[in-house]
């Protein structure tokens, strides 16, 4: 399922093949829009920010009571989004009213990477052990899986065909890539070979694709979980994949840096054969998500954003914005522009030239989350920490 900019799914991700990491949605407008549309993007004081896309200024802030690292996901004109204060939020898309927060007593969350997933009216979202369902409109639980003793559920899931897709990170071997009924969360089946992971998965032509720690790139057969194909970089791939034109996007790096692994791979859908790769010169692409837009592939990777031909990986430019060694938000393209956190700033990019628009200083970090961007039509545009169909 292609598009030319980005897949387009309705009513959250239902319709596509997977979640995000700049995806498209239609959905109604927000409230109360003005100007080209507004960036959502939280940083690690725990402020999260409503900046307007075409000009970089602030419209509201919204303080949680800890770091936000969980990308955020707009849906009927609700803005959804985790916080270190073990909490899930609910606002007003347009003025950053409080509509509910989740009980730590039901919900449990212990490290909140992820971002929400909002389907049929229920919000999906990894915990301390469990994988919650909640009612979208209240936040109550609806229900929660619970396998083996892990560490947690850290990434973002996945939906097709009533079937919720998620991935684990734990220890030993109680790590695994499930798939739950979407209503009930009952288990349907659990990958056979377990990886400890934070890659979300994405989902194209009857395969799951996910990266994992020091286990490379990895196909699965949607239906049964059976391993089809592995790409062994020799790297951590935390980065989710992104597929488009049948080629998976992922970027690896590797804690040994004599090993040179800060790449992006591309790899063929269908095989797991090599097809490219991208040195990043500036730091490891493992914890962003590359993007693909108009046959160009975006990649954060240090302090810098690299645009890349998505045929060939030929450079064809690069935005150096701040000194940092660490990029954990993930780029999304909407309106030609290309929106990233990189160390405590949002930028705004020319998607063709590379050529800043504007950059907007937070208080602190906001390059762990990625940005979400929902245009004046009421279109969203999700990136971050989760894989992608294009």
């Amino acid at each position: 399922m292609k598009a030319t900019i980005q897949i387009i799914s309705k009513l959250a991700f239902v319709l596509t093949l997977t979640f995000m990491s700049c995806q498209k949605e239609a959905t109604n407008p927000e409230p109360e829009e003005t100007g080209g549309g507004t960036v959502y993007l939280g940083n690690t004081d725990g402020i999260f920010y409503a900046i307007d896309a075409t000009t970089g200024t602030k419209k509201w802030e919204f303080k949680a009571g800890d770091a936000i690292y969980s990308t955020a996901t707009v849906v009927n004109g609700v803005v959804y989004f985790a916080s270190w204060d073990k909490k899930i939020y609910a606002l007003d898309a347009g003025t950053g009213t409080k509509k509910w927060e989740s009980s730590t007593a039901e919900v449990v969350l212990k490290q909140p990477f992820a971002a929400p997933l909002v389907v049929n009216n229920l919000l999906y979202y990894p915990g301390d052990n469990y994988f919650y369902a909640l009612d979208a409109a209240t936040g109550a639980k609806k229900w929660q899986f619970r396998d083996d003793e892990v560490y947690g559920w850290q990434a973002s899931p996945a939906f097709l065909n009533g079937v919720v897709y998620a991935s684990i990170r734990g220890t030993g071997n109680k790590v695994g890539i499930y798939g739950l009924d979407a209503l009930t969360g009952a288990r349907k089946w659990k990958a056979e070979k377990s990886h400890v992971t934070e890659s979300s998965p994405a989902i194209a032509e009857g395969l799951l694709y996910a990266g994992s720690e020091y286990e490379g790139l990895n196909a699965f057969d949607l239906q049964t979980g059976a391993t089809r194909w592995s790409f062994q970089s020799g790297a951590i791939a935390k980065s989710s994949p992104t597929i488009a034109n049948g080629v998976v996007y992922v970027g690896a790096g590797s804690i040994n840096s004599s090993t040179d692994n800060d790449k992006l791979y591309a790899v063929d859908a269908k095989t797991g054969v090599k097809k490219w790769e991208f040195k990043v010169a500036d730091g490891a692409p493992w914890d962003s998500s590359p993007v693909v837009a108009d046959n160009i592939v975006y990649v954060g990777g240090g302090a810098a954003l690299y645009a890349l031909d998505a045929a060939t990986g030929t450079k064809k430019w690069e935005a150096k914005a701040a000194v940092s060694n660490t990029q954990g938000s993930g780029a999304v393209v909407a309106m030609g522009m290309v929106y990233i956190g990189i160390d405590k700033k949002i930028y705004a990019f020319d998607a063709a030239t590379g050529v800043k628009k504007w950059e907007f200083e937070t208080s602190r970090a906001a390059d762990e989350a990625s940005p979400c961007v929902v245009a004046k039509d009421g279109t969203v545009y999700h990136a971050g920490i989760s894989g992608v169909v294009q």
